[in-house]
């Protein structure tokens, strides 16, 4: 498993990176588990949320490797979301397994493709990212968590809607496209596009991998051999795919490199 040593490396840098916002005193009722939040946009394109909503919950996704552009997934008992941030390096900020508020008055739910993600409102030029400027405004980090994010093993089969933006590993899997790099690259532009590979399991079932162009092994070949893959569970129009995460795999010729 290639970089987990240097996650370890920012974990004590989240913990000096609390936030000096101050949310005051947080009525029981204004908090909310993720999955709590998400229903209020329940049958809705977007929402704006107008009363006093806090989640918290573990950072298990942010863009260390690239995985992931001006977004961090969190995740709590009840389920996981997208935060849409402004700005890059958000992993020296909300490092892998960093425990955050987010209060969500004044912020966006948008169901995209029947995944609802958590933002700011659409600027001239579509942008729901939250500024830079006010992610203090929102988040605050609490520091690290004594107990990891966890991530569920699982079957293909026993993925559902509870699942998306959280963490999750597959064991005893293999790549289809055996030589094929992560991501493809235009022939005609010479540039890396954002792909989607499939794994199966031992019994023949199939399942999606989709790697973000921007990621920094997007142009390595893929792992050979049966092995395990942990990331977070992605939807999109009725189709669920696995996005990995901090380059985490087991395979035998990922072990010897």
């Amino acid at each position: 498993m290639r970089g987990i040593a240097y996650i370890s490396l920012l974990l004590a840098v989240g913990c000096d990176l609390a936030s000096t916002a101050d949310f005051g005193d947080i009525p029981a009722e204004s908090r909310l588990s993720i999955a709590g939040l998400k229903t209020l946009c329940d049958g809705r394109t977007s929402v704006t949320v107008t009363r006093d909503a806090i989640i918290r919950g573990q950072v298990v996704a942010n863009d260390l490797y690239g995985e992931f552009d001006r977004e961090i997934m969190i995740q709590d008992p009840s389920g996981g979301i997208s935060v849409a941030l402004e700005g890059e390096n958000l992993a020296e900020r909300f490092s892998f397994g960093t425990e955050v508020e987010v209060r969500c008055n004044g912020l966006v739910l948008r169901d995209y493709g029947g995944k609802i993600e958590l933002g700011a409102a659409p600027d001239p030029y579509g942008n729901t990212t939250i500024p830079a400027e006010e992610i203090d405004r929102y988040v605050r980090m609490l520091g690290q968590s004594e107990t990891p994010p966890r991530s569920r093993d699982l079957t293909f089969g026993e993925v559902t809607s509870e699942h998306i933006d959280t963490r999750v590993r597959f064991r005893n899997v293999r790549f289809i496209e055996s030589g094929a790099h992560w991501c493809d690259t235009d022939p005609e532009t010479g540039r890396v596009t954002t792909t989607e590979r499939e794994i199966v399991d031992t019994k023949g079932n199939r399942f999606t991998v989709r790697t973000y162009r921007g990621c920094s092994y997007a142009t390595e070949t893929l792992p050979e051999g049966t092995g395990s893959l942990t990331g977070v569970i992605d939807y999109f129009g009725g189709k669920f795919s696995l996005r990995v995460t901090f380059h985490e795999m087991e395979f035998p010729s990922e072990s010897q490199r």
